[in-house]
């Protein structure tokens, strides 16, 4: 943590590692505390984050003139931040998000309800309200919408199947906001070295999307597809990876070594229930 002379909490001393290309770099931030002490007070009150799920960045303002920002907005939005003339941009949206569906790339966010935000903290204050209306700059012109945010109440995953010795659940969060990634499927987390779904390579990283040409949407469509198969019978899965390529794969089931069972939250516990 950063304190001051009096020992006063400034900041959370935290370290992101990403991507850059083909290597791995690392970035160095203080969170202000204020962030951290807001989030607190909503888990302790049970109030939902919400997020507009939305990767946004600044844009000088004499890059959004150039875009076709309008002088009007344009000195609105100089006189609300004379020392940060700058436009937020939308540059990635969270896949199956509300926001994905009314929102688009290179979109410059200029107000929330009403208030103009040309900063990071000013959007996400603005976000507590849950659903905001939203004016943008597209197209050569000022836009009006109302764009709900999602609720994390960071918890993401709360089911998790074991079939064939893979270990199976809904797409996280993650990979919706890093990879663009809609939340549909089942994605293949793990695979026990020796089962089916090492024999037949149902590799880790890829999504289940049909059984027996069924699509699986999700979880519960999973489970109705693949149950009441008996003992080394044969299914068909057609799979998606990371980058989108499908593969059509057969996988022979060995109930013996490898049965299926599931694992849901209820509150704060995990239980196990066996599946047929």
């Amino acid at each position: 943590m950063i304190a001051d002379a009096r020992g006063r909490v400034l900041a959370l001393w935290s370290s992101f590692a990403f991507e850059n290309g083909r290597q791995m770099q690392q970035d160095n931030q203080g969170v202000p505390v204020e962030l951290v002490s807001e989030m607190l007070s909503r888990a302790r009150d049970g109030l939902p984050l919400y997020s507009l799920e939305a990767e946004l960045a600044p844009r000088s303002l004499a890059e959004a003139r150039r875009l076709g920002l309008s002088d009007d907005w344009a000195h609105r939005i100089a006189e609300h931040s004379p020392a940060r003339r700058e436009v937020m941009s939308v540059t990635r949206l969270v896949a199956g998000a509300p926001a994905a569906r009314i929102l688009k790339p290179g979109d410059l966010l200029l107000a929330i309800d009403g208030r103009v935000v040309n900063s990071f903290r000013e959007v996400e204050r603005a976000m507590h309200a849950g659903i905001v209306r939203v004016t943008l700059w597209r197209d050569g012109a000022e836009q009006v919408a109302e764009v709900p945010g999602a609720a994390l109440d960071g918890r993401d995953i709360d089911r998790v199947l074991v079939w064939a010795g893979a270990t199976l659940h809904a797409p996280h969060r993650a990979m919706s906001a890093q990879r663009a990634i809609p939340p549909e499927g089942l994605f293949v987390a793990f695979f026990m070295y020796g089962s089916p779904a090492s024999r037949y390579q149902l590799w880790a990283g890829r999504r289940i999307t049909e059984v027996d040409g069924e699509p699986t949407p999700d979880l519960d469509s999973f489970i109705r597809a693949v149950s009441g198969r008996p003992d080394r019978s044969s299914l068909r899965l057609k799979t998606v990876n990371w980058n989108g390529s499908v593969d059509v794969l057969t996988l022979k089931l060995d109930e013996h070594y490898f049965p299926a069972w599931e694992l849901h939250r209820e509150g704060d516990a995990w239980l196990r229930r066996e599946l047929d």
